[in-house]
């Protein structure tokens, strides 16, 4: 995924907003319509389309984002809606934020390309261990593992992390635990210089 590169939401929407990004203008003003809630006769009305016009784009919108129901397609683009708008805000953090997945680096704010010298492109779709330097590899493999099973885990703790020039650096990692990402649980990281 090329989410988090510097292109202002270009590329976010690549990953997260593809849902959105597969509707046509008028499928999208249908799409909505449906998550404020208002009834086809209501979007006819609104759009001055026809019934089955209107039938025919919801129809379009539920094949497009591969739900199964008008429903599972209108509570995907509001999801995609909400983490595009996370991620946005995230970009623009001074302290270094990464979501992690299926223990793949999913995003990560410009923050965290500064402090390993990496680029964004380069970290997004990266197994976040490639970051831990040898000897904290398995502090950092545990932490994640307790935090997506929900078991206690430290807050905020000290690793070492290896950077693309080989050096390692110290950092400060708060797992701020369990957010939704495309649907599914990921671990959110907040990452600081130490020192």
């Amino acid at each position: 995924m090329a989410a988090g590169t510097s292109q202002d939401g270009k590329a976010l929407s690549m990953e997260i907003g593809w849902r959105w990004n597969r509707l046509s203008p008028t499928e999208k003003r249908v799409a909505e319509f449906l998550l404020e809630g208002k009834s086809n006769k209501d979007i006819c009305g609104e759009m001055f389309l026809s019934r089955a016009r209107v039938q025919e784009c919801i129809k379009r919108i539920v094949m497009k984002t591969g739900a199964e129901s008008t429903r599972s397609a209108i509570t995907l683009l509001a999801e995609c809606r909400e983490t595009l708008a996370l991620l946005r805000v995230l970009e623009q953090a001074t302290d270094g934020v990464a979501i992690v997945q299926d223990g793949v680096c999913m995003f990560a704010n410009r923050a965290v390309a500064e402090i390993c010298g990496y680029t964004l492109e380069e970290i997004v779709g990266m197994p976040f261990l490639e970051f831990a330097a040898p000897e904290d590899e398995g502090l950092t493999k545990q932490t994640y593992e307790d935090r997506i099973s929900n078991k206690e885990a430290s807050s905020i703790h000290r690793i070492k992390v290896r950077c693309k020039d080989g050096h390692i650096r110290e950092v400060e990692v708060a797992g701020e635990g369990i957010v939704r990402y495309n649907g599914r649980p990921a671990i959110m990281v907040v990452v600081r210089r130490d020192g």
